[in-house]
């Protein structure tokens, strides 16, 4: 096996559960963000600095997940948390290594062809807005898909977790 060099990236501290922070590490085949995603993690985190919040990491599984679900939706053509296979969010989350005891939740969104709108539809939207700026939220995932032959075009969803797994590098 070759040995690589990982960049070591920090992780909030957890209070609850009695879980021990460690730092983590990005790994080869871990998800990367596009320019899209990225900005659209400045956005939630300026937007939860701005409310007293600690700005976000972003998570392995919980990306994993995200990513797969915005794809399910662009290349199935429906739009909702239970996806193509029947699965609730939670259950898709542990299907992507994401099965901590911690507090979890989702938004999704369509139509929005940025980063900045997909943001502002959340940022409108009473429910989807205490979700990104909810103190038990200690990381995040991130993920947009596109298809030209689905009803909405674009796809956002973002998945938010109580527990700091493996990020992904910056």
């Amino acid at each position: 096996m070759a040995v690589h060099t990982l960049k070591p990236v920090l992780i909030i501290a957890l209070f609850s559960l009695a879980i021990t922070p460690t730092v983590a590490y990005a790994a080869p085949g871990d998800p990367v963000l596009d320019a899209e995603e990225r900005l659209f993690n400045i956005l939630i985190n300026k937007h939860r600095v701005t409310n007293g919040r600690p700005p976000l990491p972003v998570s392995v599984s919980l990306t994993k997940a995200a990513k797969w679900l915005s794809t399910d939706m662009a290349t199935q053509n429906y739009f909702s948390h239970t996806d193509s296979l029947g699965r609730t969010f939670t259950t898709r989350l542990a299907a992507f290594g994401y099965a901590y005891v911690t507090p979890k939740a989702e938004n999704i969104a369509a139509g929005a062809p940025t980063a900045a709108l997909a943001f502002a539809q959340w940022l409108a939207s009473p429910g989807h807005n205490a979700t990104m700026l909810s103190p038990s939220y200690t990381v995040m995932g991130i993920g947009w898909a596109y298809s030209a032959t689905s009803p909405y075009k674009w796809y956002w969803t973002t998945t938010f977790g109580g527990y700091a797994d493996r990020l992904v590098g910056t």
